[in-house]
């Protein structure tokens, strides 16, 4: 199933004030930040390895002369919605940490931009209210004012 098709997960958090909010974003873009940082460590490594893998895989096609070049990459399966890659080629997984990599700074900055925008909302920090915030696919999409 491709992310154009897959269903948005919504759901519904209360705080208890602007501030609240304001810290969970901030909390939530420092995990993430974290993640990235750990993913791209070990993009890196991957890279290093694909390419390792290329120049092995190169060397055995020449060795093979021509006979198609010999892979040593895995088998992709699908089980419904889901892929399974059996022993998977560096380069797979390469492609696969990029994807996770895009996907994280992508929901950085979007989750940066909402930050930024709902910063004025603070100024009702002295007004009691409460405020529910629906949030699709992890992403602050409405927030509801209750006085």
């Amino acid at each position: 199933m491709s992310a154009e098709n897959k269903p948005d997960v919504i759901e519904i958090t209360q705080f208890d004030n602007v501030s609240n909010l304001l810290q969970y974003l901030d909390a939530k873009i420092s995990e993430l930040r974290t993640q990235l940082g750990d993913y791209l460590r070990k993009l890196e490594n991957m890279k290093v390895k694909a390419e390792t893998m290329l120049k092995f895989e190169s060397l055995l096609g020449e060795l093979a002369k021509g006979a198609g070049g010999a892979s040593t990459s895995g088998k992709e399966l699908e089980l419904g919605q889901v892929k399974v890659l059996i022993n998977p080629s560096p380069k797979q997984e390469l492609e696969l940490m990029i994807d996770v990599v895009r996907s994280l700074q992508d929901r950085i900055v979007t989750l940066e931009k909402i930050r930024k925008n709902i910063e004025p909302l603070s100024k009702l920090s002295d007004i009691d209210l409460s405020l529910e915030v629906i949030f699709r696919n992890s992403i602050p999409s409405q927030i509801i004012i209750r006085m």
